[in-house]
């Protein structure tokens, strides 16, 4: 079920964002690869990933509710 609500929030997120968390996370890409991969700045990838996180922690608190 946690994994279920998991992906759920994943694809709610921006494309970009879920993009890169699955590439970091599931994929288990270093930031610094998934900047060459993806022809990225190592900073936005960073950020996006970090924007991502805060998005799927408060989606994720706010379900529990």
């Amino acid at each position: 079920q946690q994994s279920q609500r998991i992906a759920q929030a994943i694809t709610s997120l921006p494309p970009e964002q879920a993009d890169l968390l699955k590439l970091a996370y599931f994929e288990d890409k270093a930031h610094g690869e998934i900047a060459r991969v993806r022809g990225l700045p190592l900073g936005t990838v960073k950020s996006r990933l970090r924007l991502a996180l805060e998005k799927l922690r408060h989606k994720l608190a706010s379900e529990e509710r």
